[in-house]
């Protein structure tokens, strides 16, 4: 069995060079050239996108490109539930269902929040370039308009929160967030190492670990992909629960909790380096969604937007997983047990394996695509 790698940095680490996994070259290459940046005056004309050459055009100041032109792109079928509101792209074992002003839309059969809001306009409907090469794209043709990249062999598990920092509490239950991660990171690290893979955890022991240096050791282990574990709360709500994935905000997009905040605006005019990776990232993401939503039935509260810290300085896919509700009075009991745990271990180390799978070209189980 493979060990699990232990890597302490003293220091804040913040910038590395690109990190290559076991001697396979960088995949994805430069960035593609910037997405226009919301918020600037609106045209009508039309524009073309030199990574993938569909036409696009300007509307409230987003470069947009129409869902049939993305699903003849992508080789889908795009059928009208109602003509230029709801639609479904279908074919290749995938489907989507996209309406216009949702705020989310499903993508087989998972709850997604696109970056920007999807719009009707001239009988057709339309999304954001970005949401279409960075959300839609990896998620229903893997690899599409990106160069290929090997399968994962290193995989950093990092537990959220530790030393004096417990993260989310459940005083009734006596059980904290902290310890909680640290059990399923090594739940997930020794079924991970039995199957052959390499894992990096970013703290093995109840200590704290800064956010950068999360980071950092992902990057010095040149890692294939960064899963960062955690448990979520809500200030007086005892019945929400369910799962969240997260990934970090493509660039000029805002988190999507930011939405509801009126006039705040997070959105990033610069490229962190995480965003070279946010194809294989949204990859790596619904595969561990997909497990988390048909394996342990859990409530689907979506893939979403963020930008953490955690992930920033990322050279490698990376994707953030709050697992359960803390709060939630039946989902924290299951929590509570090491049995529950191990299921939710069970997930992720699944889900990565599925992830391997789609860049290998190969298909994943059945299973997994309920």
């Amino acid at each position: 069995m493979t060990r699990t790698a232990r890597l302490v940095l003293t220091g804040a680490v913040l910038w590395f060079g690109p990190a290559q996994a076991s001697g396979a070259v960088e995949a994805n290459g430069p960035l593609r050239a910037a997405p226009t940046r919301p918020g600037v005056s609106a045209g009508a004309g039309t524009t073309a996108s030199a990574a993938t050459g569909i036409p696009g055009r300007k509307i409230g100041g987003v470069e947009c490109v129409a869902l049939a032109d993305a699903a003849a792109a992508l080789g889908l079928r795009l059928g009208w539930v109602e003509p230029g509101r709801k639609a479904v792209l279908t074919g290749n074992g995938v489907k989507a269902e996209v309406e216009a002003e949702g705020r989310d839309i499903k993508v087989n059969g998972l709850r997604v929040f696109p970056g920007d809001s999807i719009v009707s306009f001239g009988g057709q409907i339309y999304v954001s370039r970005v949401d279409f090469e960075r959300c839609l794209a990896p998620m229903l043709r893997p690899g599409y308009g990106v160069a290929p990249r090997l399968a994962p062999r290193v995989i950093a598990l990092d537990a959220g929160h530790g030393g004096n920092d417990p993260g989310k509490v459940n005083p009734r239950l006596g059980i904290n967030e902290k310890t909680l991660t640290l059990d399923v990171a090594r739940r997930t690290a020794r079924l991970l190492e039995a199957g052959g893979y390499r894992v990096v955890l970013t703290r093995e022991d109840d200590s704290f670990v800064a956010l950068p240096q999360r980071a950092a050791t992902a990057n010095i282990a040149r890692a294939d992909a960064f899963v960062s574990i955690h448990f979520n709360a809500l200030i007086n709500d005892a019945k929400t629960g369910g799962v969240e994935v997260f990934t970090f905000a493509p660039r000029f997009q805002r988190s999507t909790n930011a939405a509801g905040l009126g006039a705040r605006n997070d959105a990033e005019s610069h490229a962190s380096p995480v965003n070279q990776h946010d194809h294989w990232s949204v990859v790596l993401a619904q595969a561990i969604h997909r497990r988390f939503v048909n394996d342990l039935r859990t409530a689907d509260r979506g893939k979403k937007l963020m930008h953490l810290a955690v992930l920033r300085p990322l050279q490698c896919p990376g994707v953030l997983v709050e697992c359960g509700f803390l709060t939630s009075d039946a989902e924290a009991r299951k929590i509570a047990t090491p049995g529950y745990r191990q299921q939710l271990a069970e997930a992720l180390a699944a889900g990565i394996r599925d992830y391997a799978a789609a860049l290998e070209g190969g298909k994943v189980t059945p299973e997994a695509r309920r």
